[in-house]
């Protein structure tokens, strides 16, 4: 072998090891060049798959559901958890394949949605009228084992993201079952998901970072009103959204922003009304809140401007 051919190898071992697409060491190694030919083709081979992907999950449910009252119970199973163990198994061998590795992220997310409701049609089918939240908690237990190891092992982003949802079903399943408050579950879950996402967001798995920020402070906040609303610390809320509109600077998110933005603008507008508008006033507070309105919106447009757009 010659010195050529072995640094080929070393080459070709380096982007397997490390998941590395021609097209990412192309660019690396000439960055004045676009492979744009190449790059349409593979944005199309992508949104192919994930149609063709939506059309087989649409065909199935549609035959599901029109069948299903004919079906007996090994049938309901087989259709449902055996067709997602089926695109499961097929995402297993079109990741290790080079040429049909575009069509495996849309058969795990096939995958992900029919397995999760085979397992319970499966426990429904066979079971003695216990507490439905074991099943939940078994199902989503189990899934969340399964999409973590399959993530370890292939580093899909996809994978990582089922991986989170099936985590979030599983302790909401589980605090539910301690008989914890709901408002400090999804708070809590909130404020957890947030760190996740945010340890993401450091990772190459970024892409799927701005949907859980939303997610994550979403529910912080919407928990953290219902908890302290009609009390003396409902004020706290107001710190709390400022807080995130920080956040979204400071991690460069518009979904954080967005999210902030609006529920400063909503307790604005709720403390307005509960205080106000029984008073020869509520007009004119009506038109402070539509300033207030005018002046949050130029604040949000200078901080994503300034802070989130650069990212």
């Amino acid at each position: 072998m010659t010195a050529k051919e072995q640094a080929l190898k070393q080459i070709t071992d380096i982007a397997r090891s490390h998941d590395l697409s021609a097209s990412e060491i192309l660019a690396e190694l000439s960055p004045g060049i676009e492979a744009t030919p190449d790059g349409k083709s593979s944005i199309l081979t992508r949104l192919f798959a994930y149609l063709g992907g939506i059309f087989v999950l649409a065909g199935l449910g549609i035959f599901i559901t029109m069948q299903w009252d004919d079906m007996n119970s090994i049938a309901r199973i087989t259709v449902t958890l055996g067709s997602g163990i089926a695109a499961f198994v097929m995402a297993l061998f079109a990741s290790a394949d080079e040429r049909a590795e575009k069509a495996a992220t849309p058969l795990f997310l096939v995958a992900a949605l029919l397995q999760p409701t085979g397992i319970l049609v499966a426990l429904d089918e066979f079971s003695t009228g216990s507490d439905e939240r074991y099943a939940f908690l078994l199902t989503s237990g189990v899934l969340l084992i399964q999409q973590a190891l399959i993530f370890l092992k292939t580093r899909r982003t996809a994978l990582l993201f089922m991986t989170l949802i099936f985590g979030t079903w599983l302790y909401g399943t589980a605090m539910d079952m301690l008989d914890l408050d709901e408002d400090l579950i999804v708070f809590s879950l909130g404020l957890s998901v947030f760190f996740v996402s945010y340890s993401i967001d450091k990772t190459r798995h970024a892409a799927i970072a701005p949907f859980w920020y939303f997610v994550s402070s979403s529910a912080m906040l919407a928990a953290l009103f219902s908890l302290i609303k009609h009390s003396i610390l409902e004020i706290l809320f107001l710190g709390a959204a400022c807080g995130v509109v920080f956040l979204s600077a400071w991690v460069k998110s518009r979904g954080l922003l967005a999210v902030g933005t609006v529920a400063i603008l909503g307790y604005v507008g709720y403390y307005t009304s509960e205080n106000f508008s029984d008073v020869v006033g509520w007009p004119i507070a009506l038109m402070l809140f539509g300033l207030l309105l005018i002046g949050l919106s130029t604040v949000a447009f200078r901080i994503d401007r300034k802070y989130i757009a650069t990212k």
